[in-house]
């Protein structure tokens, strides 16, 4: 299938990626940036179940007409997540048109699935008991572990639908727009022309998708060109296909080596819209040059011999592994390339939250010789950390004085960072080997929300967003903790006002050794797998099996005692 492979035309720019809309008067508008690596993404998954309660619970009382709630509106107009926030993002993009109930520390929680998607895929479903299953080693191996629970995931995320659609939630924007980051290991052929025969090639691995989501009784909005749309009412807009959705989701999350990548397909067309800005070449000069560059792939390159030219086709690992800039992904969605979000409390009208476990202070990596394992888990973990978020867009996130940048990280008392977490350790895996951990964590993020709307997420009183929509009783009642002269963005009432507490530190919950077999019977299938053909090799494939993957489960079961040791969790 032939298609246009000029650059998008100005009108195009000009709509698409630098319109900056005006936002609605007494209206506050959010982009949320997700992130979470492995078992850690629990507390993302648990801030983000407070957060819908804690909007679902206020609007619902404001659009009633209920006098206790303040009239101005907040709406989410964009979600961007990198790897286990990828999943949740997906999470959320389903789950957004059900209704389902939050999962607070008196929740009941039986042995089978509860209701609430968060909480099923992330302290339900991914077990390290399946991880470690050897059922999916065949001929080639993908990864050092199994990727099926990731599968499982991604079905119960398809085939969610609670208690049966929900009334339209009026803060949500139509469309919700959903950008999964992901690294490409294919990469995108880029050629640079400077002239007189001269240019330069190169390939980049830094990609994301894009999907618009518009949910039962919405508009249907505009659809950006680059855009998958995505619908819950049948026959109202083009549909681009779940699985498509879903394996992006698998993609970001597939942290290198440790998960199989995730063969994706999208229009090869979409990455004619790959607009970015420019530094100014003379900043005190008049504006000469255009501050952004169209980025023109090289097609005959991206399109290889027997592929259909419609659509390109790649593997995709962990969207954190590469620079792919989630942060400015969630701003420019909001107020375009060139433009920006005042930062002053009593102006501030947008803001991007940034929810992740690891956005704090964390645990550094070795700082001297050590073993082999060791290195390989410290290059992959250093990787990821370098490239996850731009050293600026944290800072700005962590100033208390920029209101158009937010961030939500861990914390316990004065505890901050991956040390308020139960399943920081073993690169964050540990989690999966034990549900408490999780749990643990998940409900940490719903205390650790509710703390943040009550008195961090919050706007001066004479911002233009709040004129005329709170009355001297509702400031009385909503705003105690908010500070002096300050409102809550988001006020907490009816169930969210009930102060969250997370579950008792998971003390001499996981006993590690219970893994070592399994870690024994993977790891030998691995070795024997890969050695396997002939029969010298053969025998060296046995001793290796015998003799190596018993080294692995010692130091994989040294790590996790460790931690625990080191954490007060043993």
């Amino acid at each position: 299938m032939a298609f246009d492979r000029n650059p998008p035309s100005q009108a195009e720019i000009d709509r698409w990626f630098l319109a900056n809309p005006a936002v609605p008067g007494r209206t506050f508008e959010l982009a949320l940036v997700l992130g979470g690596t492995v078992s850690a993404g629990a507390y993302t998954a648990g801030a983000l179940d407070f957060l819908i309660e804690a909007l679902d619970a206020w609007t619902q009382l404001r659009d009633r007409g209920n006098g206790a709630a303040p009239q101005h509106k907040v709406v989410l107009r964009v979600v961007t997540g990198t790897s286990g926030g990828g999943v949740i993002a997906a999470i959320a993009a389903r789950a957004l048109n059900f209704e389902f109930d939050p999962i607070a520390r008196d929740t009941p929680v039986g042995a089978g699935l509860t209701g609430n998607p968060f909480y099923d895929i992330w302290i339900k479903t991914l077990t390290l008991d399946r991880f470690l299953d050897p059922g999916d080693i065949g001929k080639d191996l993908s990864s050092l572990l199994n990727g099926a629970p990731i599968d499982a995931g991604a079905q119960l995320i398809i085939q969610f639908t609670g208690r049966g659609s929900v009334a339209r939630r009026s803060w949500i924007a139509a469309p919700l727009r959903v950008i999964l980051t992901l690294t490409n290991l294919r990469g995108i052929p880029y050629r640079l022309d400077f002239g007189e025969d001269r240019s330069e090639d190169y390939v980049d691995h830094a990609d994301f998708m894009r999907f618009a989501i518009c949910y039962s009784g919405q508009d249907i909005g505009e659809i950006r060109p680059d855009e998958m749309a995505l619908g819950f009412d049948a026959g109202r807009l083009p549909q681009a296909a779940t699985c498509e959705f879903s394996m992006a989701a698998r993609g970001t999350a597939a942290f290198p080596v440790g998960f199989p990548p995730r063969a994706l397909v999208r229009p090869t067309s979409q990455y004619r819209y790959r607009v970015v800005p420019l530094a100014p070449l003379r900043p005190t000069a008049a504006a000469v040059e255009p501050a952004y560059a169209v980025l023109r792939p090289d097609w005959d390159a991206l399109i290889s011999d027997g592929d259909v030219p419609g659509d390109f086709h790649f593997l995709a690992v962990d969207g954190g592994a590469t620079d792919n800039e989630p942060i400015e992904l969630a701003r420019t969605a909001l107020c375009g390339l060139l433009g920006s979000n005042p930062r002053d409390p009593a102006k501030a009208t947008r803001a991007v939250l940034l929810i992740d476990p690891f956005a704090g202070k964390t645990t550094l990596g070795p700082d001297g010789p050590t073993s082999f394992l060791r290195i390989l888990g410290g290059v992959a973990s250093a990787f990821i950390q370098q490239t996850r978020y731009d050293s600026r867009d944290l800072m700005l996130a962590a100033n208390d004085q920029v209101f158009s940048r937010f961030m939500l990280t861990p914390q316990l008392g004065a505890t901050l960072g991956d040390k308020a977490l139960a399943s920081a350790g073993l690169g964050a895996f540990i989690g999966f080997a034990c549900a408490d951990f999780m749990r643990y964590d998940y409900l940490l993020g719903r205390k650790n929300c509710q703390d943040f709307l009550r008195t961090t997420f919050v706007l001066a009183e004479n911002n233009p967003v709040f004129d005329g929509c709170w009355t001297p009783d509702q400031k009385a009642a909503l705003a105690k903790q908010a500070g002096a002269g300050f409102l809550p963005i988001i006020p907490l009432m009816g169930s969210a006002a009930i102060d969250e507490t997370p579950d008792p530190w998971p003390k001499g919950k996981l006993d590690p050794e219970r893994y070592r077999d399994a870690i024994d019977r993977r790891f030998r299938t691995i070795f024997e797998t890969e050695l396997s053909g002939g029969p010298i090799r053969s025998v060296l494939a046995w001793l290796a099996a015998h003799a190596t993957q018993r080294s692995v489960a010692d130091y994989v079961l040294d790590m996790m005692k460790r931690y625990l040791a080191e954490a007060g969790l043993a």
